[in-house]
């Protein structure tokens, strides 16, 4: 398990989502759905996002 650290500003970090063994983590279209709303909701107002 991962220790959870704050997020300071002005830093760059690197967070991304990946399956076991490289599988779909988005098996359904509303899981993808699921992501954005929690993305739009927890990520989008405190961080910019480069991808």
């Amino acid at each position: 398990m991962h220790k959870i650290e704050n997020l300071e500003s002005g830093k760059y970090y690197h967070i991304y989502n990946r399956g076991i063994n490289s599988e779909n983590i988005f098996k359904e279209n509303r899981n993808h759905e699921y992501f954005l709303m929690l993305y739009a909701k927890h990520i989008d107002p405190i961080a910019e996002t480069f991808a």
